[in-house]
This record gives structure tokens, C-alpha cells and sequence, in this order.
């Protein structure tokens, strides 16, 4: 397949505020799901608030790696069928918004998404950003895409992964493994374990990742370096006090702006 070349993509658009890695509370995968859990259970603090959210930070970020501006570029988000897909389909519809050619593959048959990525994708379907079938698309279909994205969202098994991921979600891993576009990692690149970074197979490498929340301990470690890529921080909306609640300290974090670039 002839790969076609992609617009400038910057890995490190600049813009940002920085923090230093070691200023900040990195998290383990347990500990995240704490946080989430207090914040759902504790203050009524919506998983959908979280994931919208999620999906602008997502979505701003990959404005700034794109030039600032939305001129038509290819987006290729590849959204699996728990919070992690949730948060991409989100993301497509704000890029869609922003002037961006945005293609979505999933990686789950839709009787087998959570509730809220299901939602998001009815959402998707309404607004005319999505097709009815989503089980359409062809390997063959999927290949093209990718081979003229000037950037791929990997949306598709989040933080709680142990193990590489399987199924449709290895599958459509090994196709952008493949393609060799630059790739934009929702919060932790899929195949990376969130806690020691060890990265299993298959596995994204990302051009640059957005963690979400908190910095994961594992996108810290050495052994996720090359698959992390540039690091940053997106802002979940998630009351300061809840993290306190855990013994967290992470008031000062997004001062400057909801999303952070993170020094290692």
C-alpha cells in the first residue's frame, strides 16, 4: 500500500504550562479507579461529565499538534467499547465541530459497549458523524483510513488493561502499529499497564499521550518511555477535595490552564 504524506504533525505544539513529573501525584491503576469511583459514588460527580471532559482536552490537544486550526485534516479515532472509547467518540464530535475530516473505527461490537460508550455513539449517530452500521468497515477499509490520517486518536482499552488488549481491539492495534501515523494516546497508550509501564503485544506507540486526571505511575517508568512519547496532562473536572479525600495533593496542578505538559 502506497502510505500518502501527512500534514506537519507536532508532537510538542508548545503553548502549554509545564510541571515538572516529579511535582506531581502519579497514580496506580487501583488508585484511579478510587478516584473515579469517590467522585461518582461520594459527589455525584457524573461518569459523562468526566468523559465529555475527557474528549475536549482530547480534542484541544490534537487542534494544537494539528496548527491551531481546523483546515480538513484526516483524524482517525480508534474508540473501543469501555470509558477510554467513551472519551474518543466524544472527542470526534468536537473535532467534527472544529473543521477536522474526522473517521471513527471501532474496536467492540456495539452490543457488547459499556452504556456510556454507547451512548456517545448514539449521540455520533444523531448528529449525522456516524453511520448506522458500525460493524462495516473492512480491514481493507480500516488500512486506507489510517494510511492518509495525519492523526490517529487511540481511544481503546484504558488504564484498567492487564495484559496486552485482545480481540478487535489487538487487531485494529496492530493495523495503526502499521500505518505508522502520528499517534495521540488517551491517557494511556493501549498495551502500556497504567502501573508498571511494561508494555505488552501488541501495543501503541504514541507520539504523544494525554493522561487524564492524574499522570499514570506507569507512563513514569522507563520502560514506557518509547511508546509514551511527549507527556501531558488533560483536566477531568474532578472536585479538588476528592483527591484529598485519598490523601492526594493536586490543588495547583491546572492553575494555568486544564491541560499541562509533563517534564520527565
Amino acid at each position: 500500500m502506497r502510505l500518502l504524506t501527512p500534514m506537519a504533525v507536532k508532537s510538542d505544539p508548545g503553548g502549554f504550562p509545564q510541571r515538572k513529573a516529579s511535582e506531581l501525584p502519579a497514580v496506580s491503576a487501583a488508585l484511579m479507579r478510587q478516584i473515579q469511583g469517590v467522585a461518582q459514588e461520594e459527589y455525584a460527580f457524573d461518569i459523562l461529565q468526566m468523559l465529555e471532559n475527557g474528549g475536549r482536552a482530547v480534542a484541544t490537544l490534537a487542534l494544537a499538534m494539528l496548527g491551531g486550526r481546523g483546515r480538513g485534516q484526516h483524524v482517525v479515532v480508534l474508540a473501543g467499547g469501555g470509558n477510554k472509547g467513551a472519551t474518543g467518540m466524544a472527542a470526534v464530535r468536537t473535532l467534527a465541530n472544529w473543521g477536522f475530516d474526522v473517521a471513527t473505527v471501532f474496536a467492540e461490537v456495539e452490543d457488547e459497549m459499556s452504556t456510556v460508550a454507547r451512548r456517545q455513539l448514539q449521540i455520533l449517530r444523531n448528529s449525522g458523524i456516524v453511520g448506522p452500521d458500525t460493524d462495516a468497515s473492512s480491514e481493507y477499509d480500516v488500512e486506507e483510513s489510517l494510511a492518509r490520517a495525519d492523526l490517529v486518536v487511540d481511544a481503546l482499552v484504558g488504564y484498567g488493561l492487564v495484559g496486552p488488549p485482545t480481540g478487535l481491539a489487538a487487531a485494529v492495534t496492530e493495523l495503526a502499529a502499521a500505518a505508522r501515523r502520528p499517534i495521540l494516546a488517551v491517557d494511556v497508550p493501549t498495551g502500556v499497564n497504567a502501573t508498571t509501564g511494561e508494555p505488552g503485544q501488541p501495543s501503541i506507540r504514541a507520539t504523544t499521550t494525554l493522561t487524564l486526571d492524574l499522570p499514570k505511575k506507569g507512563l513514569l517508568e522507563l520502560a514506557a518511555r518509547a511508546h509514551v512519547g511527549e507527556l501531558y496532562l488533560g483536566d477531568l473536572g474532578i472536585p479538588h477535595s476528592v483527591h484529598q479525600r485519598l490523601g492526594i495533593r493536586a490543588s495547583s496542578i491546572f492553575n494555568e490552564g486544564p491541560i499541562v505538559r509533563i517534564r520527565r
